[in-house]
């Protein structure tokens, strides 16, 4: 997604994310339904002939859900699972095929477990994140989000093979995605997101909307200083 940044071109990611267990396999947010084309062909390539047995919107916005029901037609034995508390309002004719899980519950992919746990930031009320045991991939639908600019050498790229983000990409995202940061004091939530980091000790941390995380060391500082900046408001003559 292009965006116009005080006058230059930056990009927001929309990342969707594909578990290949050994027995079983997860689709991990669905994507944008102007998307659907290059993601069947991606997704279909993956699966490489393998069926899609879990579709996990992380929450009710469409760049997690928007392509929920497109799955769920093109795989008609996958189930949905996630905070699904209302979908089947939204989607009843797939209702019969919607799992609610909570934070604590897992399910088992083969040679890995997908962990639901609670998200320490979150944009909606019903939102999960997830962990995969095997990887030790943390999902964290819209935290760690961030903005780049669209160069020469910034797309598609891990954190580790480009410059670290301005902050104020990641301020510009939090804003929009992660409202109450503009009305309260995230640093309440700081120990928490460092107790888990410590606890699950995560190797990669599946942003939404950013590069994926591969350097959590040094981006951890970068999100929550892009939490806690303030947007300069500039006076009206």
């Amino acid at each position: 997604m292009n965006i116009d940044y005080h006058g230059r071109n930056v990009h927001s990611h929309v990342c969707t994310y594909l578990v290949l267990g050994s027995e079983k396999t997860m689709l991990v947010d669905t994507g944008n339904a102007y998307d659907a084309r290059r993601l069947e062909s991606d997704i279909s390539r993956f699966l490489n002939g393998r069926p899609l047995d879990y579709i996990f919107p992380t929450h009710g916005e469409l760049p997690h859900c928007g392509l929920l029901t497109n799955w769920m037609d093109l795989y008609p034995e996958a189930l949905a699972v996630g905070a699904l508390r209302d979908f089947a309002l939204f989607y009843p004719e797939h209702a019969h095929r919607m799992r609610h899980v909570s934070a604590g519950e897992a399910l088992d992919l083969g040679d890995r477990r997908i962990v639901f746990i609670p998200p320490i930031w979150r944009d909606l009320r019903d939102t999960l994140w997830a962990f995969d045991t095997l990887e030790r991939t943390l999902f964290v639908s819209d935290a760690f989000a961030y903005l780049h600019y669209h160069e020469e050498s910034q797309c598609d790229l891990l954190t580790s093979e480009q410059p670290l983000p301005d902050v104020r990409m990641i301020q510009f995202f939090n804003e929009r995605a992660m409202y109450w940061t503009r009305h309260t004091d995230p640093q309440h939530s700081f120990d928490d997101i460092d107790e888990m980091i410590k606890v699950l000790e995560p190797a990669i941390i599946a942003t939404a909307h950013g590069g994926v995380v591969d350097e959590r060391e040094a981006m951890l500082p970068l999100v929550k200083l892009g939490m806690t900046v303030r947007p300069r408001v500039e006076a009206v003559p």
